[in-house]
């Protein structure tokens, strides 16, 4: 059985959305930095590796990764096919996350997505002929997540899956690359 995404927070998709984000995360990578140098401090017996490549930091910039989506994720993903031995295996770790893919978008951004899309409101599944459509993707990338539904065609219904854009991808992609 294919297991379903659990459900993430809401794609940001605006300029400003995405500066937040990746400001949020410059902050928390530095306030996890002091934090690891306190405990080290503290407890000089700790490993001497990266103050800043630790692993609540590896995992603080994963999961911001993963909630970012877009061109942020394709990023990171391109970063973790790189031969792993030639990084800190902290930052291995986060990357190997990021592999996995994006978080799930939250059903009300998703029923939302759909409506505009196919610009039929509440209505969309019944005019498009949707059986049914399972509301939890079972994958998720950079760009959107797939959804397994059922449709009926001429008396027949068939399985099909669905790929849902994030909404204002093209747009943060283009923040992205303008935030840099």
């Amino acid at each position: 059985e294919v297991q379903v995404l659990k459900e993430g927070r809401r794609v940001p998709s605006g300029r400003v959305d995405r500066a937040l984000g990746f400001a949020s995360l410059g902050f928390g990578l530095a306030l996890g930095t002091v934090a690891e140098a306190a405990s080290r401090v503290l407890s000089p017996s700790k490993e001497s590796s990266s103050l800043v490549l630790n692993d609540v930091n590896s995992d603080r910039l994963a999961s911001t990764l993963c909630r970012m989506r877009g061109a942020a994720l394709k990023l990171g993903q391109m970063l973790s096919i790189q031969d792993e031995t030639l990084l800190p295996p902290a930052l291995a770790k986060a990357l190997q996350q990021v592999r996995k893919g994006a978080d799930a978008m939250p059903i009300s951004q998703l029923q939302q997505q759909l409506q505009s899309q196919y610009n039929d409101g509440d209505n969309w599944k019944e005019s498009r002929g949707f059986v049914s459509f399972e509301d939890r993707p079972f994958a998720a990338a950079s760009i959107g997540q797939v959804h397994r539904a059922k449709i009926e065609t001429s008396g027949e219904v068939k399985d099909v899956v669905v790929k849902v854009q994030y909404p204002g991808v093209a747009d943060s992609i283009e923040s992205d690359l303008r935030n840099l």
